[in-house]
């Protein structure tokens, strides 16, 4: 294997590195399958499309498993049934290594490809790469799809063909929220303009992305993949979301984006008129709710993308932290049974408190959510500066609140 050329302009030298690193590490990889476990939104089944298609052309088998957040007993239930084999962990995991390495206990390689806050790991076993370790912004400058797709053409040129799935995983995650995407967001982006994949429109103050092979707006495109990754989870709907990545479209799956979107607009109706009728509870800093088993059959993944909805509305606080807790069921699609009792926490900012965190005027959830986990044994993961989740024992939702608070009490000191 060849690792094919990068135009120097944009990838830095560490970035370079590690690139041709994990070309080296495939090339030492003597198995037969490679393992690919990622996230339920439209950045992470995009991803998962683009490695889905690499190790695909490099003559592996694939096995893709869609996870909402990373837990030792799903990470167990993987490397079980998969010792030996590469596992591939995308759209997550970055600040989960060391206890993926605890877990794994020498099964399994493993490699992390994540775009969240992160923490470095020293293991034989563990290879993460993560741009927010050598200072580039995965909230801004670069989702988890952009990083697959560069990895991807360094390591097999003619997988330029998949540009447009990372300009749809990039607009997916927002990354085009000031106006247009930015840093390794745009080189992808530029790739599918020059190959005619793309083209930009301007409406109102922003760029939109038409993205010919879809024959849509690649907002479009993304909001069809996390409906049917968030709200049809339950159902696989992140496997019809991977095949349209590929194939696009059909007649029948957009219906059934159609079905699903209703449903998790009466699920948010619902939940909107509970919030409004006291159940929305009101802290010093923050204001939570607990949706318990309200939303079901959609994935945990809904709890924030509800959050999201509801975070500029006229009854939410706007210098007061968003929390949402949702129950999670115990059983994972691709996995099956998991011997778990947990709820997910999604975390948002209303707009003016965004700015606050994004100015470095207040803590972001990149730092509030992680520590105020840590106090209750939680899993945080996958955390940004304004939006943010993890998971924690169910029962300890009042705790968090508390640890929550006091965290941004000290802080504001």
């Amino acid at each position: 294997m060849v690792l094919s050329g990068i135009a120097k302009c944009y990838i830095n030298h560490e970035f370079a590195e590690k690139v041709k690193q994990m070309g080296e590490e495939l090339n030492k990889y003597t198995g037969n399958k490679i393992v690919v476990v990622h996230h339920n939104d439209a950045d992470g089944i995009c991803s998962a499309a683009i490695l889905l298609k690499l190790f695909e052309s490099l003559g592996y088998e694939v096995e893709l498993i869609c996870i909402e957040k990373v837990h030792p007993s799903i990470v167990d239930a993987v490397h079980s049934k998969n010792e030996g084999n590469l596992i591939v962990y995308t759209d997550l995991a970055g600040l989960a290594a060391k206890m993926i390495d605890e877990v794994n206990n020498h099964r399994c390689k493993v490699w992390i490809i994540d775009h969240h806050p992160a923490k470095a790991i020293e293991s034989d076993d563990v290879f993460v790469f993560d741009p927010e370790l050598f200072g580039i912004s995965g909230d801004t400058f670069v989702c988890a799809s952009s990083l697959n797709y560069l990895i991807a053409i360094c390591i097999k040129e003619e997988m330029k063909k998949y540009a447009y799935l990372a300009v749809a995983g990039a607009v997916g995650d927002y990354h085009d929220r000031t106006g247009g995407v930015l840093g390794f967001d745009r080189c992808a982006l530029d790739d599918a303009l020059l190959l005619n994949q793309a083209i930009i429109k301007i409406e109102g103050y922003k760029e939109r992305y038409y993205l010919n092979f879809f024959e849509e707006y690649a907002d479009v495109v993304a909001e069809r993949l996390t409906i049917l990754g968030a709200v049809g989870y339950e159902e696989r709907g992140y496997a019809k979301g991977v095949k349209a990545c590929l194939n696009g479209f059909d007649d029948k799956t957009i219906k059934e984006v159609e079905r699903l979107k209703k449903l998790r607009d009466e699920k948010f109706e619902e939940a909107i008129k509970m919030l409004r009728s006291g159940g929305l509870r009101i802290e010093k800093y923050t204001q939570w709710f607990h949706l318990k088993d309200s939303f079901s059959p959609m994935g945990v993944k809904a709890v924030g993308e509800f959050c999201e909805k509801i975070k500029d509305m006229t009854f939410i606080e706007e210098d007061k932290y968003i929390l949402g807790f949702q129950n999670c069921p115990d059983r994972i699609p691709d996995i099956g049974k998991i011997d778990w009792n947990v709820v997910k926490v999604s975390a948002r900012a209303p707009f003016p408190l965004g700015r606050k965190i994004l100015k470095g005027e207040v803590l972001g959830f990149d730092v509030l959510i992680p520590a105020a986990s840590e106090v209750v044994g939680g899993v945080a993961d996958a955390t940004h500066r304004i939006a943010a989740a993890t998971l924690i024992e169910k029962g300890k939702e009042e705790e968090f609140i508390r640890a929550f608070e006091d965290i941004v009490e000290k802080s504001r000191k």
